[in-house]
């Protein structure tokens, strides 16, 4: 009997051990893939009310933008996990990005946070970190990529992004376009 469970004790450990670290890694917050898309003609509306060509995108905006490019970047199948939420907040060109996934059956919450940069009229995305509850990790252990998004690609054809600011909470983008072709949009 005493050979027993000299034999079972390790076996008894590892396994008490695996849900600890399931149960450390899991998701602390309910987060989802719900978004509703942007009313870009409101906002070319407020563009031609103020003559500005400048587009202004605030912080939950921001996040509902982004929700809708992972959903599509996850489409792609790129991903060595299944993503199941996401929430994005931008603070200048820092954009930190809670995510609650599955790798296979194992539940995680993780914070990545990337760097953000305009640049060849592109939105580069520069992953910076992964923490898991406190535990950080490096991009290139968990396969994370340098991501570029082109800007704009809700806006009609004649309106161009040509830079973009990144304020402490908001984003402003600045535009090239022709104002007669966008006054018969309207």
């Amino acid at each position: 009997m005493r050979k027993k469970w000299l034999f079972l004790t390790p076996f008894i450990l590892i396994i008490v051990a695996v849900i600890a670290v399931i149960l450390y890694i899991r998701p602390t917050k309910d987060l989802d893939l719900n978004y509703t898309e942007l009313d870009w003609k409101a906002k070319i509306t407020e563009m031609i009310e103020t003559r500005e060509p400048v587009i202004q995108i605030n912080a939950e905006e921001f996040n509902r933008m982004a929700k809708q490019k992972l959903v599509k970047y996850l489409a792609q199948g790129e991903l060595p996990v299944d993503v199941t939420g996401a929430e994005f907040k931008q603070h200048g060109n820092r954009v930190e990005a809670d995510i609650n996934g599955k790798w296979g059956i194992i539940p995680f919450g993780a914070k990545a946070t990337y760097n953000m940069d305009f640049s060849g009229g592109l939105v580069v995305m520069t992953p910076v970190s992964v923490q898991i509850r406190g535990i950080t990790l490096t991009p290139e252990q968990l396969g994370l990529k340098q991501v570029s998004v082109p800007p704009g690609k809700e806006l009609p054809e004649m309106i161009k992004v040509k830079d973009m600011i990144f304020h402490e909470d908001s984003i402003e983008a600045r535009l090239s376009l022709n104002w007669l072709e966008i006054m018969r949009l309207l």
